[in-house]
């Protein structure tokens, strides 16, 4: 975590009062999302933060945005995050990582996890475990680990691609198992998987590569606004 946030979590520690506020200009939200902004203050930074984040300004430049307006989750024209936070900080080292589209993408525009040491994640791998287990894990399994009836797409991610992944889920799939018929439903019609269909691809590859123990993420980044716009058109 850059030296900034270090800095504000010791005043954040003396000052409690305004620590919860002090937050929102730097995630948005405290812990997972209990979001305090208020309708009235929009994106401003309340009153009695200022102070905190001078001194974040002061001792690193890159801080320089907050308070003026800009979304959490923001990105600069270069894909950079206007707030930086751990995950986007170590994305900026990974090889062949790019941002593209409110995600992280790999070089073949593949959508990608990114998981800290710490399992904090990006947002599409929390929106994708949060949907996985809503969704998904009926049939296979909490924490992608499968069933009796239905296969671990933590293991199958192992050996399929994303876009035979995508095909599955859209179209549906039937396989004949020593005289057993297993059927995959076809979701290519139901908003409530395809809209979220690459944030449950990246939490399941998380887990099958290993980035992401069983349960719940530890953290995560905030939503872009490029995200939230795609999600809110898509389920209109």
């Amino acid at each position: 975590m850059s030296e900034y946030l270090y800095m504000l979590r010791s005043v954040f520690n003396v000052t409690k009062t305004v620590a919860p506020a002090a937050m929102i200009g730097l995630f948005g939200s405290t812990a997972f999302g209990s979001d305090l902004r208020s309708p009235e203050r929009g994106w401003e930074v309340p009153v009695g933060t200022k102070s905190l984040i001078e001194t974040a300004q002061a001792a690193s430049p890159s801080v320089s945005s907050i308070g003026s307006g800009v979304p959490p989750g923001s990105r600069n024209p270069g894909g950079d995050a206007v707030y930086p936070n751990p995950v986007s900080e170590l994305a900026k080292t990974t090889p062949d990582l790019k941002w593209s589209d409110g995600r992280y993408r790999n070089k073949d525009g593949d959508p990608v996890p990114v998981v800290t040491k710490d399992y904090m994640v990006d947002w599409g791998t929390w929106n994708g475990f949060r949907r996985y287990h809503d969704a998904c894990h009926v049939c296979h399994g909490p924490n992608a680990l499968g069933s009796t009836f239905a296969p671990a797409l933590a293991d199958s991610l192992k050996t399929i691609d994303y876009n035979t992944f995508i095909a599955t889920v859209s179209a549906g799939r039937i396989v004949n198992r020593a005289g057993t018929t297993y059927v995959m439903p076809a979701f290519g019609s139901d908003r409530n998987i395809m809209c979220y269909i690459d944030d449950i691809y990246t939490y399941i590859k998380a887990r099958s590569t290993g980035a992401m123990p069983p349960g719940r993420p530890n953290g995560r980044e905030d939503i872009s606004p490029e995200a939230r716009k795609t999600a809110d058109d898509c389920t209109g």
